[in-house]
């Protein structure tokens, strides 16, 4: 008889691992918000074989086999977004139900300050309309919701973090909310009426080397690979480093597309950005297995570094815009309005938000009649000592027309070039360009310097117009 006892008693000791709690990630959590219309992932860790997982949407139950590590992952079908709360019951034998959970569309905001800005600001470094759109937050707790991964000191990969969970917006949650990314949010949600989900992984600081893996960089010629690993870089600019720590925690989480706003850091290597760009887009859409995942991101602003003059600001805004040839089904919104001589951290975040929604909201959601971006430039005519210079995305003519407009600068036989005078022709989205000192110019310039002073160029909807030169002379100052 003791001995049938001990038995069942040895017994029951094994019996939590079969009836366990599950563990999930920082991820999965209250109040977050799913992909709507999709099959999305939902994972974790349990000590049994088998995990159920139950969506109140549908009141449709799924099974996962848990693997030898303890992991399990399953896909469960979204319906069509909207604000009715649901629920998620997970269970290995104890149910864990995650509740308040909205379907609607989710964005991976990525980057280095300007994407991690908060909305309090940084010291001595405000954001326009900070204020007002955090007394107005409470009115979006059920609009958008947001989590941000934290930073760490770990190098090594991970998958999960602690410390974040998922915010519904509001005054108190809004302030420490990335600005860019809830400005972004904030239009999206206004005009398709449907939740909207962030998720903010973004290092002031970092490279681009950080967010990609080794493969993944040596496979782009010519990059010094041991600079980029080495020990000396700190571990936000050290190669896979937040790939490793930021990225790989939030890689199953569905999400519509990604917004990325980074360059400052690689300023001086503007020959590698945009294949590194490139390479670093098809790593994450591959991780995402979603190979046509919109790519959206944000053009550095203007600003003086080491000196105005210079132009390594502008060459790297430069490789940002050859991007675009070589990264399918992306799109860059221009800065070049709101730069500030003295400060690389523009206030105007909500600009920035406006812009990349507005691109989202034209090439991803399909809103027709709207030009995604601002003025590029066309092409260039030379008639005796000026340069006519035409521009695409101004369906209803340039602004400010009657203007004389800054920015501009023209360079004949000699390669110098000077601050040319400039002013749209008539109605229309061409400009004129010349300078006394230059009378036969073969090269047009425009707020190509780190930072070029009041630029006001835009289309009539107040999309800025992107900056660019016709010459190749890196060594022209």
């Amino acid at each position: 008889m003791k001995r049938h006892f001990l038995i069942l008693a040895i017994s029951l000791l094994f019996l939590p691992f079969a009836q366990g709690k599950v563990k999930l990630p920082a991820m999965m959590g209250d109040h977050m918000v799913l992909q709507q219309n999709s099959s999305v992932k939902l994972w974790g860790w349990a000590d049994g074989k088998k995990v159920t997982v139950t969506t109140s949407w549908n009141n449709r139950t799924y099974q996962a086999s848990v693997d030898k590590d303890g992991a399990w992952l399953v896909k469960v079908d979204t319906p069509a977004g909207g604000y009715t709360p649901y629920s998620i019951t997970i269970s290995d034998g104890t149910p864990v139900t995650l509740s308040d959970i909205l379907i609607g569309e989710v964005w991976i905001c990525s980057g280095q300050s300007n994407m991690e800005m908060r909305m309090m600001g940084n010291s001595a470094q405000p954001i326009d309309n900070s204020l007002e759109t955090l007394l107005n937050a409470g009115n979006y707790r059920d609009r958008i919701r947001f989590i941000t991964v934290p930073r760490t000191k770990a190098i090594e990969r991970r998958t999960d973090f602690e410390g974040k969970k998922w915010e519904m917006s509001a005054p108190e949650t809004t302030i420490d909310c990335s600005a860019a990314a809830y400005f972004f949010a904030r239009q999206l949600t206004e005009t398709l009426h449907l939740p909207v989900g962030l998720v903010i992984s973004s290092w002031g600081g970092s490279r681009i080397e950080a967010w990609m893996d080794e493969q993944t960089l040596g496979s782009i010629e010519g990059v010094d690979m041991e600079a980029a690993k080495s020990s000396k870089r700190d571990i936000h600019q050290r190669l896979g480093c937040l790939y490793n720590s930021m990225l790989c925690p939030v890689k199953n989480f569905t999400a519509r597309g990604f917004l990325w706003y980074q360059g400052e850091s690689n300023r001086g290597y503007h020959q590698f950005y945009a294949p590194m760009m490139t390479a670093m887009v098809q790593l994450w859409r591959n991780m995402w297995e979603a190979p046509d995942m919109p790519f959206y991101y944000v053009q550095i602003a203007p600003y003086r570094y080491e000196n105005s003059r210079n132009i390594d600001g502008a060459l790297l805004r430069e490789a940002q815009m050859e991007a675009l040839k070589t990264i399918p089904n992306s799109g860059i919104v221009p800065t070049t309005d709101i730069g500030d001589e003295f400060c690389i951290h523009p206030p105007q975040k909500n600009i920035v938000g406006l812009r990349l929604a507005t691109l989202a909201l034209t090439k991803t959601y399909g809103i027709g009649r709207l030009p995604s971006n601002g003025p590029v430039m066309k092409k260039v005519d030379y008639s005796g000592s000026k340069a006519i210079v035409t521009f695409d995305n101004a369906p209803a003519g340039l602004f400010p027309t009657f203007s004389q407009l800054d920015g501009f600068e023209i360079a004949g036989t000699d390669k110098k070039f000077y601050p040319a005078k400039a002013k749209i022709v008539g109605r229309t989205n061409t400009v004129e360009v010349w300078s006394e000192e230059v009378a036969q110019p073969i090269a047009v310039r425009y707020a190509f310097r780190n930072y070029a002073g009041n630029i006001t160029l835009r289309n009539t909807f107040g999309l800025s117009a992107f900056p660019f030169r016709t010459d190749t002379w890196d060594e022209v100052k």
